[in-house]
């Protein structure tokens, strides 16, 4: 006797897996660019659970357009670089999580050091995102004075794909 509703319960679990991960992965990302410029990743360790809520809510909503880590002088607000993560939402396909973690360090690692900088991560969202506690309404800072590279896709899932941009 066949069952039904087994591939729709097997294709919502790759979906909310590749969710997951992907969230897991951008602050991964995030970390790692924190430590490469030579910042102290405390801060972020400490928001940590409120970055994850936020990234998974809107991403198993399919409302996030992308994160972004902008590292800037805190006495001018001036962004110094920035770290962007585009979404791509895909139809679903094969269960797969990989991150290109060599291609993020080989850019990272070459940024040199911005000592006495802050950072902060922001999101942008598609229209009629929720609301998550902790997160709050603001603007990107300028990035017209920087460079933007294309580092390529860097996080890649059955339901998700994340290109990555660096500005410096």
């Amino acid at each position: 006797m066949p069952v039904s509703g087994v591939h729709v319960r097997t294709s919502v679990n790759v979906t909310s897996r590749a969710m997951v991960y992907t969230a897991n992965e951008i602050v991964r990302i995030f970390y790692e660019t924190i430590s490469d410029v030579g910042l102290d990743v405390t801060e972020l360790a400490t928001i940590q659970p409120v970055v994850e809520n936020g990234l998974r809510t809107w991403l198993s909503m399919r409302k996030l357009e992308a994160a972004y880590l902008e590292i800037f002088d805190p006495k001018s607000s001036t962004v110094r670089c920035r770290a962007d993560l585009n979404i791509v939402y895909a139809s679903e396909g094969d269960e797969r999580h990989r991150t290109d973690i060599d291609r993020v360090k080989s850019v990272t690692s070459s940024l040199g050091s911005y000592a006495g900088c802050s950072y902060r991560v922001i999101v942008s969202l598609a229209d009629g995102a929720p609301d998550v506690q902790g997160w709050q309404t603001t603007t990107l800072g300028s990035v017209q004075h920087l460079a933007r590279r294309d580092v390529g896709d860097v996080i890649d899932t059955a339901a998700v794909q994340t290109r990555m941009f660096m500005w410096s």
